[in-house]
């Protein structure tokens, strides 16, 4: 192979990679006033349905739905979190539904993990965590080349993409993605993501089996205006898209994996988690902010059914003891 069709194929890798990058980055999330409008699709979890997730550990009890974060555990949603005071998910892409039809969100299964795995992990998060020392504000971010892919989003925070990140191998050192409480200057780092270019499959990422990568790729995939940045999710139809300046881009070769290892933001649902409950807020502005009234009275409503839901699989757990 000439050095020629090297160079050809690597630049061709890194444009596909960038035109997806921000999409992928921020999932479905986009601006508020994109997801106010987008409807949402159906069931995660299926092959059936576009999403592929990278599921390393084996399967489990009917308690736990299979999404495209991993698997949730229902049971374990108080119903007043503060992410889950925000309002549902701003995408089924966040969670998964479960034989019922309700949002999955809540704790990730956690699978066993091996001793030499433990100890190659235990050394990765203390590299991760060194990147939110290095990157403790949005400004410190942006004057590393990371540029806003969403404004705050709540349960996942504000979205910053370095593309340069995209390609190449995993590196705990190098997330593609910084995570914020907010969208000014001064705002503070929540959590690590890592988005990369990847062909065929997912990366193999950490040690251990609990980093289930996953990608948004289902209907045609998101769209994207021409900044890169999200404007509908993957139920946004070509029409709709077109309306809002995008187009549409399905993330193939896209994979992305959350980790919530900022000191004073460890996530209760999990290193790895899709979503965060301490991350409360509104839409668009940041996690200190009071819920939206219409989303708030939105989650109430989700309250009260994973309180019932909670309720009942205790009385389950109870009968067969």
């Amino acid at each position: 192979m000439s050095e020629s069709t090297v160079s050809s194929g690597s630049s061709r890798r890194r444009r596909l990679a960038i035109a997806a990058l921000a999409g992928a980055s921020v999932l479905v999330l986009g601006t508020g006033t994109a997801f106010a409008a987008a409807p949402r699709h159906g069931e995660e979890g299926k092959k059936s349905d576009g999403h592929s997730h990278k599921e390393k550990s084996k399967k489990h009890k009917k308690t736990k739905h299979q999404t495209g974060h991993g698997t949730t555990i229902s049971a374990g949603l108080t119903g007043d979190s503060p992410c889950e005071l925000s309002g549902p998910p701003a995408s089924a892409g966040q969670t998964g539904k479960d034989a019922e039809g309700h949002d999955a969100r809540g704790p990730m299964h956690q699978a066993p993990v091996t001793k030499a795995d433990r100890e190659k992990l235990i050394a990765e998060q203390v590299i991760a965590r060194d990147v939110a020392v290095r990157f403790p504000t949005v400004a410190a971010a942006e004057a590393a080349g990371y540029k806003k892919s969403t404004v705050y989003v709540p349960c996942i925070g504000a979205h910053y993409t370095n593309m340069a990140l995209i390609v190449g191998a995993f590196d705990p050192a190098t997330p593609s993605e910084l995570l914020f409480d907010g969208g000014t200057p001064d705002a503070k780092i929540v959590g690590l993501s890592y988005l990369l270019f990847n062909k065929p499959g997912a990366p193999e990422g950490f040690s251990g089996p609990n980093d289930v990568w996953h990608q948004h790729n289902a209907n045609g995939g998101l769209c994207l205006n021409r900044e890169v940045v999200v404007v509908g999710n993957e139920s946004t139809t070509p029409e709709e898209c077109k309306k809002r300046g995008g187009r549409k881009v399905k993330l193939d070769d896209i994979w992305m994996v959350h980790n919530w290892v900022v000191p004073g933001w460890e996530c209760g649902w999990g290193v790895f988690a899709g979503e965060c409950p301490e991350l409360g807020g509104r839409l668009g502005g940041t996690v200190f902010d009071k819920p939206d009234p219409a989303a708030f009275k939105k989650a109430m409503a989700s309250g009260k059914v994973a309180k019932k839901k909670k309720k009942s699989h205790g009385h389950e757990s109870g009968s067969n003891e």
